[in-house]
């Protein structure tokens, strides 16, 4: 099957003001692990060897066009920030819980777009202005509490996974990829790949990215009051 759109570079540059954070990021192996059959993630690295390269216009681009797939960090070690928070959910009942946190965010006047994915989906927030991750977490740990939904870690096989997983991080870390939106997933049907989409525009780049430039930013002002509010209540996480 033939994965491949017709993307350009001004589609990467809106693509890139939405979700890129920093220049790192990580490639799917277009390959499957021989004993795990599974198309892992790695940081690419120049063929004569030096440091990992950093991301491009042209990179997103072919991440868009379906030449490869690339995953993109959260937080920015230099600032602390993020300029999203992605909920990832794969497993049976993901997709009734990404919809229950989607109301609730509703609920506390947040926008949030749910994205398709294998068994499940990804849940993206977007800020006014990158906000520390250290409160993005607070605040959706909290939601999850709230609603009784598990957050996956330690002993846990199934529950959302929540990014940034970090708090902060080193100058020198680069904390969880996750995989970027838009792009093909060569791990689902069986190896041969699927791109997945937001459920709120039809399936082109044109109207997602146009969908996604709609979705109500969430002001760092608005969750400060948030999270003021969680801890007079005693509910912080």
């Amino acid at each position: 099957m033939d994965h491949r759109l017709p993307a350009t570079l001004e589609m990467a540059r809106e693509f890139s003001q939405l979700f890129v954070n920093r220049r790192a990021y990580t490639i799917q192996s277009l390959r499957p692990h021989p004993e795990s059959c599974r198309h892992y993630y790695y940081r690419p690295k120049p063929k004569n060897g030096g440091e990992p390269a950093e991301l491009t216009g042209e990179t997103v681009r072919r991440h868009l066009a379906g030449e490869i797939t690339i995953g993109l960090y959260a937080i920015n070690a230099a600032t602390q920030r993020c300029k999203w928070m992605a909920i990832d959910a794969d497993y049976k009942t993901a997709l009734e819980d990404l919809i229950k946190v989607q109301r609730q965010l509703q609920n506390d006047g947040i926008a949030a777009a749910l994205e398709k994915s294998k068994r499940g989906g990804h849940l993206w927030i977007f800020f006014e202005r990158p906000v520390l991750a250290r409160e993005a977490r607070v605040y959706i740990y909290h939601v999850a509490g709230k609603l009784e939904v598990q957050v996956k870690g330690t002993g846990l096989a199934d529950g959302i996974e929540i990014f940034p997983k970090q708090d902060e991080l080193r100058r020198e870390e680069f904390g969880n990829a996750i995989r970027a939106p838009l792009g093909v997933h060569w791990g689902a049907r069986e190896g041969r790949g699927w791109r997945y989409w937001f459920y709120g525009a039809d399936y082109s780049f044109t109207n997602q990215l146009a969908y996604l430039n709609r979705v109500k930013r969430l002001s760092e002002q608005r969750l400060t009051t948030l999270i003021e509010k969680i801890k007079k209540h005693g509910l912080d996480s």
